[in-house]
């Protein structure tokens, strides 16, 4: 069946398809439901915007706890189950946030969400990665991006419809229910390599074309010693701690600081998924033959310099919803990148392992932004300082990735 059904579309086409309607779920909770429902959620549970910052917290304790797990996870026993079992995870932690009601609830249920979504981004970006040749990865995972973008972008316009009807519970708890329908989905379809249909990854001119690579027992200990890793892994950080702290934060910034109508501020998330479709296949497509560093070096750069302005903007709309227009064409692609990056630098054997031992890095970072910038918009009374330190770790990461240097191994 797969040799056959290969001649009319390759396999690793349905994959991507199905990958993309995880992500999109996935995402669709991940910044979608939490970004557009935290102004909703502060004045029912009667928290601070530091205590908001600890939910999140959770999400991404129990996300960057998991991920390393996961990524081991998936190279000994396959993607497919894996992804499988923890879409349930995810959708039952998500129905549960629609139950919370004191604080310490919220932070036990989004983190339970946390350990669900551990599972949608790592062993999803290595088994594509297992699927596509090197000359097609980029464009692949630049097809797969507009799945996160659509995924929040559309929150933007359906929850507030939601909250308008019903409340912000009903927002979680339909996600929720959602997103449990994903286990069928990808136990069915997923397939862990192309091996094992007798295929060769798609773009690739033969299975025989493949250069010897390091043996798959590389220890963990090994990627350590790698220069490359740390350097990844440190920009990783960087750019999470600044571009969380905008994204969580936009929606209740036009609503608390900039008294706008919550239905308005919530559009400022759409808008940014959208221009993010357009920048992730654009850039993705484009860093194949560019190059993942240089290809950083002008993202995280240019990511810096859009928040700024965002700042400047003020309450005149048309120009604040351009920029983070701008901002959202840069963001995109972003988490992809790093993806490639982890395949770039590394033999396939050991992907899911450096992917998931990377978004240690990426975790905490997510989680030390929501916190540190809640706190200090609490102290202060003002969203300003909180992103003016977002652009600058953006820029801080711009000038970490400038010391990656060459491959070590073939493809």
């Amino acid at each position: 069946m797969g040799k056959g059904f290969s001649h009319k579309i390759h396999w690793a086409w349905i994959l991507l398809g199905v990958s993309f309607i995880t992500l999109f779920m996935n995402y669709s909770i991940r910044i979608g439901a939490y970004s557009i429902l935290l102004p909703k959620m502060i004045g029912d549970l009667h928290i601070n915007l530091t205590q908001a910052g600890m939910i999140r917290g959770s999400y991404f304790m129990a996300y960057i706890i998991c991920s390393p797990f996961m990524g081991y996870l998936s190279d000994r026993i396959g993607p497919r189950w894996v992804i499988s079992f923890f879409s349930l995870v995810l959708g039952v932690g998500t129905y549960l946030m629609g139950k919370a009601s004191t604080l310490s609830m919220a932070i036990l249920f989004h983190a339970i969400v946390g350990i669900g979504s551990s599972a949608m981004w790592t062993p999803v970006v290595g088994m594509i990665q297992k699927w596509f040749g090197m000359k097609r990865r980029g464009l692949a995972l630049g097809i797969l991006s507009p799945s996160y973008a659509l995924g929040y972008g559309l929150m933007g316009i359906i929850l507030p419809f939601i909250v308008s009807i019903h409340d912000w519970r009903m927002g979680w708890t339909l996600l929720g229910l959602s997103c449990i329908a994903l286990v069928l989905l990808n136990s069915f379809l997923l397939r862990n390599d192309p091996e094992e249909m007798g295929l060769s990854p798609w773009g690739e001119a033969s299975p025989e074309r493949e250069f010897p690579s390091p043996p798959s027992s590389l220890r963990y200990h090994e990627i350590f010693r790698e220069k490359a890793f740390w350097v990844i892994g440190f920009s990783y950080l960087l750019i999470s701690f600044g571009a969380y702290i905008l994204t969580d934060l936009i929606v209740s910034y036009g609503v608390m600081e900039l008294k706008l109508p919550y239905a308005l501020s919530s559009r400022f998330i759409t808008i940014l998924a959208l221009t993010g479709i357009v920048g992730g296949i654009f850039w993705m497509g484009l860093s194949d033959y560019l190059g993942r560093k240089r290809s950083l070096l002008i993202l995280h750069s240019s990511l810096a310099l859009s928040i700024l302005l965002i700042l400047f903007a003020g309450r005149e709309i048309l120009w604040l919803q351009i920029l983070i227009g701008l901002f959202g064409f840069f963001y995109s692609p972003v988490w992809p990148m790093y993806g490639a990056c982890a395949r770039d630098y590394f033999p396939k054997e050991v992907v899911g392992s450096v992917i998931g031992l990377l978004t240690f890095f990426y975790g905490i970072g997510a989680i030390l932004g929501p916190i540190i910038a809640g706190r200090l918009t609490d102290v202060s009374g003002t969203f300003q300082w909180s992103f003016a330190l977002a652009a600058f770790s953006c820029a801080i990461a711009s000038l970490s990735i400038s010391f990656l240097r060459g491959r070590k191994w073939e493809d």
